[in-house]
C-alpha cells in the first residue's frame, strides 16, 4: 500500500518541509531537510519519524503501515 501524503508544510526558516501519511495507523512523518554545507553547496536529505522516534534517515521511503479496515 502506498502512503497518502498530506499537503507539504514548509518551515518558517525555509530549511525544511514536512508531510504526513494520512492513512489510519501509519501516520509516518516525512521531513525534507534543505541546507548548505560550509562551502555553500546545497544539501538535501529526508528523515522519517513515527511520533518522536526517528525511523530512518535517507534511502527509500519506509513502507506504509496503515491498518486495513474490512469493507
Amino acid at each position: 500500500m502506498k502512503h497518502k501524503w498530506s499537503e507539504k508544510v514548509r518551515s518558517d526558516d525555509g530549511h525544511s518541509s514536512r508531510k504526513v501519511c494520512e492513512r489510519d495507523g501509519c501516520e509516518i512523518v516525512c521531513v525534507s531537510r534543505h541546507e548548505a554545507d560550509h562551502r555553500g553547496f546545497a544539501q538535501h536529505w529526508k528523515e522519517w519519524f513515527r511520533g518522536t522516534e526517528l525511523i530512518q534517515r535517507g534511502g527509500n521511503t519506509p513502507a506504509c503501515e496503515a491498518v486495513e479496515v474490512p469493507a
